[in-house]
């Protein structure tokens, strides 16, 4: 990587403002919190509800994963040997919009039973800011992606990122068209252990001489000297970063009892589709 200047002026979380969420998209901001962003009352209601429906993610190489939802993150070839088995006639995109379907009611199947759609709640908000932007879930051929998952990342994740332009190349999905990327994370658990560290370093090509091939995941050596940004898991915590960024989940520690509380959160990437014409309005697309 080329010599290292910091992006970021604070590694301290930013006001959920207008200024800092374009910050954050831009890589200027290191992250962004709003405490409170739901009640006591709504957050209990989640984890009683959903902690006993989680489930493994698919054919994730690493630390398991677990989700209500899909992600398309299931959907692509992360590993060398995903790559080379991957079908050539788009086999994994048409699986993908199939549970996306497949789970597109959730949130408002979720309302009934806690009489609030915490998703809407967080888009409402986002577009509240940026009105001069159309704010949507991604879509493409009249096919809707899924978005509002809800993880449990108790193990741990590698060092990696999330840049759709190259996680999703194999295929051409909308998402590889953002030119910036980020992620909201609400949280229902406050675990033992768990957080998130948010290096002050973006994918580039450059990156991918400390990438492990067998995984996601990128050497610690890439991010070392830089400034981050650390996230530890409160109920209610509403965060927001730039997933082009390097960062990392660390394991949930064993209670007292020996038992692992579900590391349990709302998720969603965000992504910019500039504005193509002169008169067209910026797109801010949500997917899962």
């Amino acid at each position: 990587m080329s010599s290292y200047i910091s992006q970021w002026d604070s590694v301290e979380p930013a006001p959920f403002t207008r200024e800092a969420l374009l910050g954050v998209l831009d890589g200027k901001i290191g992250c962004i919190k709003e405490s409170h962003f739901v009640s006591p009352d709504v957050v209990q209601k989640i984890e009683e509800e959903l902690s006993p429906k989680l489930s493994p993610y698919q054919d994730i190489p690493g630390p398991t994963l677990h989700r209500v939802g899909v992600a398309q993150f299931e959907f692509q070839a992360i590993s060398d040997d995903q790559l080379k088995q991957r079908s050539s006639t788009g086999d994994e995109k048409l699986q993908y919009f199939e549970e996306a379907r497949r789970h597109a009611g959730l949130h408002e199947d979720l309302k009934q039973l806690i009489g609030l759609n915490i998703w809407r709640a967080v888009i409402d908000k986002i577009a509240a800011l940026l009105p001069d932007y159309d704010v949507s879930v991604a879509e493409e051929d009249g096919q809707k992606y899924f978005s509002g998952i809800f993880r449990a990342i108790n193990n741990s994740t590698p060092i990696h990122c999330d840049w759709s332009p190259y996680d999703s190349r194999t295929e051409d999905w909308v998402i590889n068209q953002v030119t910036k990327q980020a992620v909201f994370n609400m949280y229902f658990t406050n675990p033992k252990g768990g957080k998130t560290e948010v290096h002050d370093c973006q994918w580039t090509a450059d990156a991918l001489e400390w990438r492990d091939f067998s995984s996601y995941g990128y050497s610690e050596d890439l991010v070392k000297g830089r400034k981050k940004v650390v996230i530890q898991p409160k109920p209610a915590d509403l965060c927001i970063f730039n997933s082009r960024n390097m960062h990392q989940v660390f394991p949930v520690e064993p209670e007292a009892d020996g038992t692992q509380r579900p590391r349990l959160t709302l998720s969603s990437f965000m992504g910019l589709i500039p504005a193509k014409a002169p008169g067209d309005r910026p797109k801010l697309i949500l997917w899962s």
